[in-house]
């Protein structure tokens, strides 16, 4: 049994615990923010007008006895936070104020405004504290497959690999207590990551607007990014139902890994230099998925390409796109037969650069 109590919390401390550090909202189990403003705005109108609000859980984090301080990390309630923390510093307007248009005693009403909390009796890096957190979401349609998968799987090799090459770990701030990470995440990986040249790849994925700023906070691309990989490793397969599987099967042990990086960094390089205009028919997410994959299977075997080549070739097929590829690119996309089909024209394309 799970010791808790509960209690409550003026907001004043509450962002006070935040901001020194005491109190982290944005723990490694969590999701991405992606509250849009007017979630925001709604919510810090039912702060402003006294309505209570769901309580907040918190992990209460293991007491330090030099400093004689305890690390708290938020395990439900990032979203709301955050708001409570960008309406402070003047980030949005609520009725057509800012924070700091309100008057002093409106103000110190909404500092005052007590925040029931529910605090839990772990540290935390106790796998309870994620595992409660996945099941209070469990339930709920705010988190989707991927953002599940991220906090379950999230000291997977296989998850860990796909984290670095689209941009969702960091790898220089491995600092075991900001908790920004999974604690769990052997030092081993951060070793091996810190000498991993992707820079290209994380550009290609997050940076080419395949991916909006809504799908990226949501980790689509992870879930892209963990196709790509189950890809090469397996051949194609209908939709994600190969991803949990290497997830499992690869958790502690990826020889491929390296293998991996350096086929999707030298393809993610060869696109780059490609110069396709920024609106180009292959950077929707279904035709950039077949374009890495086809380029770095070729690259496996050792090809190279004649870039010029496949610039014009992939320009020209964009001008005349065959019936069948359109339709495997807007429809169904992710199924096995979508993604054969969209590979057999883009590899064909790539017979005709070879060197």
């Amino acid at each position: 049994m799970i010791e808790y109590r509960v209690r409550s919390v003026s907001l004043l401390n509450l962002v006070n615990d935040i901001k020194s550090e005491r109190l982290i909202p944005d723990a490694y189990f969590q999701r991405n923010l992606v509250w849009r403003d007017i979630h925001k705005i709604d919510f810090i109108k039912t702060i402003l007008l006294g309505y209570p609000f769901p309580q907040i859980f918190i992990s209460k984090g293991k007491v330090d006895v030099k400093t004689m301080s305890t690390i708290s990390c938020i395990v439900d309630g990032q979203q709301r936070t955050n708001a409570i923390a960008e309406f402070i510093n003047n980030k949005f307007q609520v009725d057509g104020n800012y924070y700091s248009d309100l008057s002093d005693s409106k103000k110190a009403e909404f500092l005052k405004y007590e925040i029931a909390v529910i605090e839990l009796d772990l540290e935390n890096d106790d796998p309870k504290v994620k595992e409660i957190f996945q099941r209070i979401n469990r339930t709920s349609n705010s988190l989707t497959v991927i953002e599940k998968m991220a906090s379950e799987y999230s000291t997977s090799y296989f998850m860990l690999v796909a984290k670095l090459l689209s941009d969702q770990i960091s790898i220089k701030s491995n600092n075991d207590d900001d908790f920004k990470e999974d604690p769990n995440i052997p030092q081993e990986f951060y070793d091996w990551a810190e000498k991993k040249n992707v820079k290209k790849f994380n550009t290609l994925i997050t940076k080419k607007g395949i991916f909006t700023p809504r799908e990226i906070a949501r980790k689509v691309p992870l879930m892209h990014v963990l196709n790509i990989i189950s890809t090469l490793l397996v051949g194609f397969y209908n939709r994600n139902e190969k991803v949990t599987e290497n997830l499992n099967d690869y958790a502690e042990i990826f020889e491929e890994r390296d293998e991996i990086i350096e086929q999707l960094e030298k393809a993610a390089e060869i696109i780059g230099r490609l110069k396709l205009r920024s609106k180009s028919y292959f950077y929707n997410k279904a035709n950039v998925f077949s374009l890495i994959v086809a380029i770095a299977s070729r690259i496996k075997e050792g090809e190279r390409f004649d870039e010029g080549i496949l610039t014009k070739e992939l320009e020209k097929f964009e001008n005349n796109i065959p019936e069948d590829f359109k339709l495997a690119a807007t429809e169904a996309v992710n199924s096995t037969r979508a993604r054969q089909l969209r590979n057999q024209y883009i590899d064909k394309i790539l017979e005709t650069a070879k060197i």
